[in-house]
């Protein structure tokens, strides 16, 4: 594999000349990190932030496609990519840089682990309120790059609502600190906050600094089951109405259910209720839920406290992920009142894992590798075209290639904005090149 760029071919030898203080990988295994049947020609795993510098420097110099690679559990995300020399491994800036426990604030590098940093955390009676599948595997800057939220999202939000300072580094080697040099662009975006959910097509985040939340003195989950989806749906949207403090709340199928080890009946909807703060505060929110289940038709009502109710919400962010990517992953976003119908439209099939955020309306679908539906695009076309007829979009998390099915679907409304910005900040189309939407 080669490409060129004016006089310079870009292959093996010109990449080991030019990368050999860089952190460059010896004898890797390349096809470790393939995305989407494409392999690197080499990897680089730079153990500082001027490690990083150096590569993309480089990189820019010979017009080498570089992806950046976290724990690997989101690769599947996104189109393939239409030019891959570097892997550009984070997973060598590792370190939790500062923790400041009376202040709730912690600064890390982006590959530091998720569960890493949360065992720091939890030293202090802390954690950073995010909880994606695979937390072990799972990098800070993976998670930022995909900007994705976990049940957790219910009551904090986005990853980037948690973000209050970023390093990054730019796809010519420039590095940015909080912004630095581009806290506003001439098209007035913030660019920091840009490039979470950006797939590291803007910029390589380097290192973030969070705002941190106490741990919850206690916690409990209730779970009541379901013959519809709407009824379950309409039990959240009532202890809502309540004022209630929920964590996390979530729809799970049946397929879903035996997934994650929760049981689960043929034809029914479990949904789990996630409260925590004091004791009393705790009893009190459950003794509502439970009630607001009943109220609502659910056949049967339990409540599970501290460590077993942990245990749950760490099985349900875990769901399709259980040991590595899922055959194939499917996130529909909608709003909070689509949520119930765009669930019903994805548990059409027998075989898909289901799971509804019912207070942000996004449902996500997998299915096994020997479960998957025979026509799998014909599969996505017909939820895209019942999804955008309700002003909702499906996302391809996680599938091989896969011949005319594009990740991400039809380019949205702003589509000529993020063009533009990609074409200020990445002339070369150097980071993750083809992988985003509309082939940025």
């Amino acid at each position: 594999m080669s490409n060129v760029k004016g006089d310079v071919a870009v292959d093996v030898a010109v990449l080991e000349q030019a990368l050999p203080n860089a952190g460059l990988v010896a004898d890797a295994n390349l096809a470790s990190y393939a995305v989407k049947g494409a392999q690197p020609l080499v990897v680089a795993r730079p153990d500082s932030i001027e490690g990083m510098v150096s590569v993309l420097t480089s990189a820019s110099r010979l017009g080498a496609g570089v992806i950046p690679w976290g724990g690997g559990t989101r690769m599947g995300l996104g189109n393939a990519p239409s030019r891959y020399h570097v892997a550009l491994d984070v997973q060598g800036l590792h370190r939790v840089v500062e923790h400041r426990p009376a202040d709730l604030t912690v600064t890390v590098e982006a590959g530091c682990t998720v569960q890493t940093l949360q065992d720091t955390l939890r030293e202090s009676g802390q954690y950073l309120p995010i909880d994606p599948a695979l937390p072990a595997q799972a990098t800070i800057g993976g998670v930022l790059a995909m900007g994705t939220g976990g049940p957790l999202s219910t009551a904090f939000g986005l990853p980037r609502d948690l973000v209050i300072g970023m390093q990054a580094v730019l796809a010519d080697g420039s590095m940015v600190k909080n912004g630095g040099i581009v806290v506003k662009n001439v098209t007035g975006y913030a660019m920091d906050r840009l490039y979470i959910g950006s797939m590291g097509t803007l910029a390589v985040i380097t290192e973030a600094t969070f705002k941190v939340t106490p741990l919850p003195r206690a916690e409990a989950t209730v779970s009541a089951s379901f013959g519809s989806v709407a009824d379950a749906v309409s039990v959240c949207n009532a202890v809502a109405a309540q004022g209630l403090p929920l964590l996390a709340a979530e729809v799970l199928n049946h397929v879903a259910c035996t997934r994650a080890g929760l049981g689960g009946n043929t034809g029914m909807y479990q949904l789990f209720l996630r409260v925590a703060g004091r004791s009393s505060a705790v009893t009190r929110s459950v003794d509502a839920c439970a009630s607001a289940c009943r109220d609502h038709g659910a056949e049967t009502v339990t409540s599970m406290d501290d460590a077993t109710s942990a245990a749950i919400w760490k099985n349900v962010a875990d769901i399709g992920w259980e040991s590595e990517p899922p055959a194939l992953a499917l996130r529909m976003l909608g709003t909070p009142a689509q949520g119930a119908e765009l669930m019903a439209l994805a548990g059409h099939d027998p075989d898909v894992s289901a799971t509804l955020s019912a207070t942000r309306g996004v449902v996500q679908a997998s299915w096994a590798s020997d479960a998957t539906p025979d026509d799998v695009a014909g599969y996505i076309a017909g939820l895209r075209s019942s999804a955008s007829a309700m002003g909702a979009q499906v996302v391809v998390e996680s599938q091989s290639l896969l011949e005319g099915v594009d990740a991400w679907g039809p380019v949205p409304d702003g589509f000529a904005v993020m063009r533009q910005l990609k074409e200020q900040y990445d002339p070369q189309g150097l980071l993750n090149p083809g992988r985003y939407v509309g082939g940025l």
